[in-house]
């Protein structure tokens, strides 16, 4: 399960030093995330209804109640070539409206080929 709890001074992101966003086998209050409308005039509207797939949002963190975000400036090499840092932080604009580092897209696959994703597929 995807997990996260509030920062503290020994547990923290590595490279951001902010809210760390980790793994665990153990079902708890702690692993519960909630899909948000990208769109805040909407939010209520859209509140207990199915995500639709292929579409923008935002995750947020049941617990902190801050959202999922990926900043491209936090970033280590592995195996895998260059990674970046997933974080539990919501980044606001002047508008206080979410940024894109807070933006997710839960892509489904393309059923009519094998190795394609609904992006690859054309309209």
């Amino acid at each position: 399960y995807l997990a996260s709890d509030h920062k503290s001074f020994m547990r923290f992101a590595k490279k951001s030093y902010l809210q760390q966003v980790f793994l665990t086998d153990e079902l708890s209050y702690l692993t519960c995330w909630q899909a948000t409308f990208l769109d805040p005039q909407l939010r209520l509207e859209y509140e207990g209804f199915p995500v639709p797939a292929n579409s923008k949002i935002i995750i947020t963190h049941c617990h902190t109640n801050r959202s999922l975000a990926v900043p491209r400036s936090f970033w280590t090499r592995s195996y895998f070539g260059k990674e970046y840092e997933v974080i539990c932080h919501t980044y606001l604009d002047s508008h206080k409206a979410e940024e894109d580092k807070n933006y997710w897209v839960i892509v489904t696959g393309n059923p009519s080929d094998e190795d394609g994703t609904m992006i690859d597929r054309p309209n």
